[in-house]
């Protein structure tokens, strides 16, 4: 039970997310959310509940995910959970940061945007060590063409066509304040902030909009999908293993994505 003597700590996450099952937990399989509960239960003694910015799926990576706890430990210094929780953790799980906030603080309906990437690498081959962490294909893609297919997701759509058919969600209506491909590297890279997505809805824009590419269509074919708010008019939903939570934006921070 959470006293209001207890300090509320917020952690900033990586994660490897190849061999998980997502963040939440879950009774028998290997999530983010366990591991780093059983971490917290070794420090503090008890089970301890951990809130998180948001879900992601199996095999889907972070480098900015956001949760929070209140602790009644009262030896560790907030910033000092990091080095405590990392000794406990395994390798594919890394707190990047840990700091009190106010009690008010909710990492998942505080947060104004999250932010996501999809890696993409296109060229004649892919390095084995980044097999596991970006979508590999052959023909060319042209960026200029990409982002204009892509123009049109921004503001305030419907995006049934685009979510997983056993999505729960009634509301498939989300707010897309961004939306572009932009390199990095050696990769093209799907950068997208909204203020909340819907199953697997990125890794299907990235498929749709890949597949419009090659076809050489113009922008008004994503608005006729969008339009349509049918699963089966949109494109494949590419592997999790190029989809990475990259960050999340709260109103006292600067907005960039």
């Amino acid at each position: 039970m959470k006293l209001d003597s207890d300090r509320n700590i917020r952690l900033d996450i990586s994660y490897d997310g190849t061999d998980f099952q997502g963040w939440q937990i879950q009774k028998e399989d290997r999530t983010v959310q366990g591991e780093l509960g059983k971490a917290l239960a070794k420090l503090h003694g008890h089970p301890v509940n951990l809130t998180g910015s948001g879900r992601t799926d199996s095999g889907v990576h972070a480098s900015g995910q956001v949760a929070n706890f209140y602790s009644d430990h009262k030896s560790i210094p907030s910033e000092k959970f990091r080095e405590a929780l990392n000794s406990h953790l395994p390798k594919d799980i890394r707190v990047m940061e840990s700091r009190q906030v106010s009690h008010k603080f909710h990492s998942r309906f505080d947060a104004h945007s999250r932010v996501y990437k999809y890696y993409i690498m296109n060229g004649a081959v892919c390095p084995a060590h980044q097999r596991n962490f970006c979508y590999y294909t052959h023909p060319a893609l042209d960026l200029r063409r990409l982002n204009q297919l892509a123009s049109p997701l921004t503001g305030v759509h419907d995006f049934t066509s685009f979510a997983a058919v056993k999505d729960k969600n009634e509301n498939k209506v989300r707010y897309i304040y961004s939306a572009r491909f932009l390199r990095e590297g050696p990769f093209i890279v799907f950068r997208i902030a909204g203020n909340a997505f819907l199953w697997r809805m990125v890794r299907t824009l990235v498929g749709t909009l890949l597949l419009l590419d090659l076809e050489k269509a113009g922008p008004e074919k994503i608005k006729k999908i969008m339009e349509g708010k049918n699963r089966l008019l949109a494109g494949p939903s590419l592997p999790a293993k190029g989809l990475f939570f990259h960050k999340v934006l709260y109103e006292s921070e600067t907005t960039i994505y």
